[in-house]
């Protein structure tokens, strides 16, 4: 069973996948969209929160986006990345 949390699990999938990186850039003007399907709020809390405090495999990871980490620190500098695409105003 995979261990990240949705909305992040989806919006990994949809915007951070391997095959479809070029979404990443969207990822910033979407959230500020009314019409987002997914809770611009929460996703925020589960990307800090998973930054701050990695609570899922690199596996869980690599199931979801095809990415494929040597470690740890190498996933979450890559959240850190995705975080600046999507908050570039805002610190972690």
């Amino acid at each position: 069973m995979n261990e990240i949390p949705e909305p992040l699990r989806n919006i990994l999938n949809d915007y951070c996948h391997v095959e479809w990186l070029d979404e990443m850039n969207e990822l910033n003007k979407d959230l500020s969209s009314k019409d987002w399907a997914y809770n611009a709020g929460l996703f925020k809390t589960q990307l800090r929160d998973s930054i701050n405090n990695l609570s899922f495999s690199l596996s869980d990871y690599e199931e979801v986006t095809n990415h494929d980490f040597d470690s740890e620190d190498e996933l979450v500098n890559w959240l850190k990345t995705i975080w600046e695409t999507a908050f570039p105003d805002e610190p972690i």
